[in-house]
């Protein structure tokens, strides 16, 4: 079975992306806003993992691409409220003025709410059965709120043990990846390997954190996609506070292959490992 590469699947998606923006309804005024974070640019990890897992199961691109869609429209509005001057207060995001300086902190509030509460309606609307949406419902909103329970303890718990750093990359970060592992298992009724897949997303999304604050510490703004060294400079959660960079690294790759010991497919694995060494490069 072939599979899209990356960059391959970013242009299609990027595509549909925005025609799908275009046909929310709504004022033009505030359509153009909830696109400016969304059609910034970003690597698109998440929809890609969504769309290797579903192609692999037979799902159509009809559920998989409005997974995607729902994804990155929630990933953007968290973007949206880490950049406000109330939480990271960073000015920049892909590049780009953040949206809060761009519109206004009130606006920008408004519309980080909405990108966040719209994929509920796009996976109520999906061509699956009673019991598949049910429980992809419930999958999706346990994921969604412990992004936002992680972002509280992000900003306000100052998490100094090991544990406590690590309780809240899982939320903040790797409860989302979590939902794009075991999510086409769910759409496909395969419930029980949805609740395995889910682990293996976590376990990837801790690692894909890891790195996250390896970047933070040594990379760029052109490839981190936000201000470099805000983090640290923040006191923020990061297992560089226990582990040297090495060492961290080491510590991620074992994550990574215990989440790619659940995938079965092998052609999926190969392009989770292109995944991450693309999550590698800083």
């Amino acid at each position: 079975m072939a599979f899209l590469l990356l960059d391959e699947f970013q242009i299609i998606f990027n595509n549909y992306l925005d025609r799908r923006l275009k046909e929310i309804s709504c004022e033009k005024e505030f359509n153009d806003l909830l696109g400016y974070t969304p059609q910034s640019g970003g690597k698109r990890l998440r929809p890609y993992i969504i769309y290797l897992l579903s192609n692999a199961l037979g799902l159509p691109q009809a559920v998989y691409m409005e997974l995607g869609l729902g994804v990155e429209l929630f990933h953007s509005g968290s973007l949206i409220q880490d950049d406000l001057p109330s939480l990271d207060n960073d000015d920049f995001r892909r590049g780009r003025p953040s949206l809060h300086k761009y519109c206004g902190e009130g606006s920008a509030m408004l519309i980080a709410d909405y990108l966040m509460l719209y994929p509920g309606k796009i996976f109520l609307a999906l061509p699956l059965s009673a019991k598949a949406i049910l429980n992809l419902l419930k999958l999706w909103y346990e994921a969604s709120l412990q992004v936002i329970e992680g972002e509280f303890f992000d900003v306000n718990i100052k998490a100094k043990k090991m544990e406590e750093i690590e309780k809240v990359h899982r939320l903040k970060t790797a409860s989302l990846f979590g939902f794009c592992f075991s999510a086409p298992f769910v759409c496909a009724e395969r419930f029980l390997e949805a609740f395995e897949m889910n682990k293996a997303g976590i376990d990837f999304g801790r690692a894909f954190q890891i790195f996250d604050d390896i970047k933070d510490k040594l990379g760029k703004s052109e490839t981190l996609g936000k201000t470099p060294g805000k983090d640290e400079a923040q006191n923020r959660p990061s297992i560089l506070k226990h582990m040297k960079v090495e060492d961290a690294k080491g510590y991620a790759e074992r994550l990574y292959s215990k989440a790619l010991e659940k995938i079965k497919q092998n052609e999926v694995r190969k392009a989770l490992i292109t995944v991450r060494e693309l999550i590698e490069e800083h």
